[in-house]
């Protein structure tokens, strides 16, 4: 299903000296898939050739704990069951792994694209001759341009007069509508 080095094994279950029955567990676990952390989804032995199911881990027990003299893991199901699983047991999920991967890319990428900007704006300092003021090259400032109303660039003189001759030429009229005549 997966392509690590890991073995899936059946191991004998005993109780009171007696062999009941077999469990699943991992061999060859490698490290990446070692250590699972609280509230990460992990896949356990009896449950590795299932695909929609989905298993969180809770909480790691150390060997010689108290109910835990092997050790194991506490894992909570899609259903809210808590189920308890030895160490050899339970592995991260290989799913996650892959979404680390990509994480770990997208960071690399992000990581390099800043210090390219950092490198180019580093030249663009270097090639500034003057010790003051804005270097050249970095958003130089644009020319300002009188404003006349509402943010409108302003007429220049010949305009200005132009449109001022053509004025007095209309006529002086009532404008609007006319009032009713009574």
């Amino acid at each position: 299903m997966y392509l690590y080095a890991m073995k899936l094994i059946e191991k004998p279950f005993i109780v009171g000296g007696a062999q009941i029955g077999t469990y699943n567990a991992y061999t060859e676990i490698e490290s990446e898939l070692d250590n699972p952390q609280p509230r990460e989804r992990v896949l356990p032995a009896p449950f590795f050739y299932e695909k929609r199911l989905f298993f969180f881990m809770i909480k790691k027990h150390e060997p010689g704990g108290k109910f835990w003299p092997k050790g194991g893991y506490e894992v909570r199901d899609e259903g809210g069951a808590i189920r308890c699983f030895d160490l050899d047991q339970i592995i991260i999920h290989p799913a996650v792994l892959k979404h680390r991967k990509v994480f770990n890319k997208m960071k690399s990428k992000a990581e390099k694209e800043q210090q390219k900007r950092i490198r180019e704006y580093e030249k663009q300092m270097a090639k500034a001759k003057s010790k003051r003021g804005r270097p050249p090259g970095i958003n130089p400032p644009k020319p300002k341009v009188p404003k006349g109303k509402r943010g409108r660039p302003c007429l220049n003189p010949e305009a200005k007069a132009l449109r001022e001759a053509q004025k007095s030429m209309q006529p002086k009229g009532k404008r609007g509508r006319p009032c009713k005549l009574r």
